[in-house]
């Protein structure tokens, strides 16, 4: 994983990066999305469970926390997820990657308007 920079890119927003970087055939994703507000955290949280063991007070103060994780939120909107297999290749396989990678920072005006 890697985290894109778009102000390296003119501006080229992440999605249509990944997408440029799968046309040059370089299988790429953007990874989770920020866990901390999926809705089965809140059902953990108010599961009669959690609050007998942890009571409601403290569960509502990690609640509160948990929705405020600003630098998780900036991580999954930056990164940019390439496979193990991908990654074990030899040299030449890497050089692809960074030659589509140069290709698309080259491009990114041209696409960001697109």
């Amino acid at each position: 994983m890697f985290r894109y920079n778009a102000e390296q890119f003119s501006a080229l927003p992440r999605a249509a990066f990944l997408k440029a970087l799968r046309a040059e055939g370089i299988p790429a994703s953007g990874g989770y999305m920020p866990l901390n507000r999926e809705p089965f955290l809140k059902n953990v949280f108010e599961s009669r469970t959690y609050r007998n063991v942890y009571g409601q007070k403290h569960l509502s103060r990690v609640q509160e926390m948990n929705l405020s994780c600003p630098q998780n939120d900036r991580l999954c909107n930056e990164a940019v997820w390439l496979t193990q297999n991908l990654l074990i290749g030899n040299r030449t396989d890497m050089d692809q990657i960074a030659e589509a990678i140069s290709k698309i920072r080259s491009s990114g005006a041209r696409l960001a308007r697109a």
